[in-house]
Order: C-alpha cells, then structure tokens, then sequence
C-alpha cells in the first residue's frame, strides 16, 4: 500500500505544471511619444513625475520572485483609467494576471488619492481668492466669483450594491455616483466630492459637503457661480429663471459664459480618462476611490503642461446639463442676486 501511495505522489508530481513566470518588459520602450500619450494620456515625462510622486508608495516592502516594478503597476493603472477596459484585457497587455491587474488599480488609486490635499486645494489666502475673482471677472464680467460648481454622474455597472441599489439609480435610470466639483477659471479642480449614490439631488451634495457648511458658516468667502439644480444662497448665485428686464438677460448671459467653466473641464476630465464616462465594473467605494484618483492626475497634467487630448474616436462625453430646477425650501439669496444685477448688470 505505501508502494502504491508512493507511486500515485510520484506520478502526480511528475503531472503538476511548472509555474512559469512571465517575462516583465517595458512597454514605454516599443511605443513612439504619441502611441505612450494616446494609450496612457500622459506624455513620457509627465509619467516620469507620477512616478516620482506615488512611486515608493507603490513599490513592494517585500522581496517576492519576479514582482511586478512600480513603473508597470502605474502604466497598468493609467492604462485602466485611460480605456475602462477588463482588467483580463490589460493584464494581457501588460503579462500579469486579471487578479494581479485588480489589485494594482485599487492600489496605485489609492497612492494617488492620498495626494488629494496637496494637489486640490481651495483658495483661502487673501491673494490666491483675489487672483481667482479677477480671472473669472475676466471671462464676462461677472464679480466675486471663487468657483464654477456641478455635478455629473459616472455610470456603474456589474458590480453588487447590495441593499441599498435602489439609491444608486438616477434620475436618467441608470446606476451611479454623483460627483461634485469645483473648478476655477484655469480649469483647475479646486474640490470634489466622491461619495454620493446617484439618486442624490446636487443641492443636497453640496450642502451635505464640508465646502457647503463652510460658507454657510462663513468661513470661506466669495461667490460660487452653479446652475438651476442648486438652491439661490447668498455665496451661489444661479441664473433668473424668469429674466423680464435687460439686466436680468445681461446677468443670465454673464453667468452663463461664466459657469461653462465647469462644463468645459468634465468635457476635459472624460476625454483624458474615458473610464469616467464609459463608467465603472466596481463596487461603489473602488468607483469613488478611482474617481479621485482621475481628479487628481488631472490636475497634475495641468501642473505638467500636459497636452490636451483631442484624438479622433474618443467617447462622446456625455451633457450633464440638464437639471431639474431646484424648488427646495432655502432660497435666501434672491435678495443678494438682485443687488448684484441692480449694481452690475
């Protein structure tokens, strides 16, 4: 019997593969500077930054066989963002497996998002606020401005929401996350919120955010400038709903030139990293978590002067603007608006 024993171990051995490991290569070197930045959507270069930033985060603290280097975890991540793709697909691209593609992206988004307080900042100094205003006022003469505010959706799919997956459909019917953001003139992100399900109304994002409580507690200061979906607050003014003077025509076609900003950049945001709009095939913490890691980068292509991306077959983005007027309870600022529209316009 321990002959036989023997023998069965012996042949099951002698069946067992040999675990081969796959050769790591570097694929910025087989690629021209348009093929990396159209497969990557950063340049050379600006991938040599990112790597700079998040690179010791990233790399691994133990001594494994044949791991995988920081530079192709974070090729792998960019890669994602810049097509939304299975990760089946880009571990093919890249030689790692599906698993190992799953758990770079979580990875490398998170040393991303720990960036989120150096590279997206509020202005608060007296000369940063300033120098915001006279870039908006700039634009079409609208004063005070600090911010263009909105909110757009990124779909998700395939993923369990469990319980609660009734409060991720939107008011188009699909899943989602509503995200916030800020921008200012420069098409700089200067904050964003990545937590809400999709059936959250904007007004309700914004003052359920700490930026909302902050200037309704009046620590910050200036006028943030949104759409018909936000409620009139003395510090977000929103368009006349019903113009019936001149001044009141000349302050919708100010504050619409102004507030494109904002429209302007996610048109930005989604064409330098598609995923946003193709949507995501993640659990709803990942999608966030992935979500501004993407605000983060590209802000850094700003800081890098990276290229804007305008190649042929990108995604349609998709326009966000159409939201329903907000009808809530907190609309104090009609007051402040019509003292802006006497005084201005």
């Amino acid at each position: 019997m321990a002959l036989l024993l023997l023998a069965d171990h012996e042949a099951r051995r002698a069946l067992r593969r040999e675990r081969l490991f796959r050769p790591r290569r570097n694929p910025l070197n087989s690629l021209t500077d348009d093929e990396v930045t159209r497969r990557y959507r950063f340049t050379r270069i600006g991938i040599t930054q990112l790597l700079e930033r998040v690179g010791r985060q990233i790399q691994h603290r133990t001594q494994c066989n044949n791991a995988i280097p920081p530079l192709l975890q974070l090729l792998t991540t960019l890669r994602f963002y810049g097509t939304g793709a299975f990760y089946m697909v880009e571990g093919d691209l890249h030689n790692v497996s599906a698993a190992s593609v799953c758990r770079i992206i979580h990875k490398v988004s998170r040393a991303i998002s720990t960036l989120t307080n150096e590279v997206i900042t509020f202005p608060v100094e007296i000369q940063d606020v300033m120098r915001v205003k006279r870039d908006f006022h700039a634009v079409s003469g609208f004063p005070g401005v600090v911010g263009a505010i909105d909110c757009t959706h990124v779909k998700l799919y395939g993923a369990p929401l469990g319980e609660d997956e009734h409060l991720y459909v939107n008011r188009k019917g699909y899943h989602s996350i509503n995200v916030q953001v800020v921008c200012d003139a420069g098409f700089k992100i200067v904050n964003v919120v990545a937590r809400w399900p999709g059936s959250s109304h904007d007004s309700a994002v914004l003052h359920g955010s700490l930026l909302g409580q902050m200037f309704t507690d009046g620590r910050l200061q200036g006028t943030l400038i949104g759409d018909t979906g936000y409620a009139l607050r003395p510090w977000l003014m929103t368009p006349v709903t019903e113009p019936a003077t001149n001044a009141d025509r000349r302050y919708n076609r100010s504050h619409r030139r102004t507030r494109v900003k904002i429209e302007q950049l996610f048109g930005q945001l989604k064409r330098r990293f598609p995923c946003l709009s193709l949507g995501l095939r993640v659990a709803p913490p990942k999608a966030c978590l992935i979500i501004k890691a993407c605000c983060v980068l590209f802000n850094l292509s700003k800081e890098f002067r990276e290229p804007e991306l305008l190649f042929e077959g990108e995604v349609e983005v998709e326009d966000d603007d159409h939201h329903l007027p907000y009808d809530g309870p907190i609309r104090d600022g009609v007051l402040h608006r019509q003292m802006l529209i006497n005084r201005f316009f």
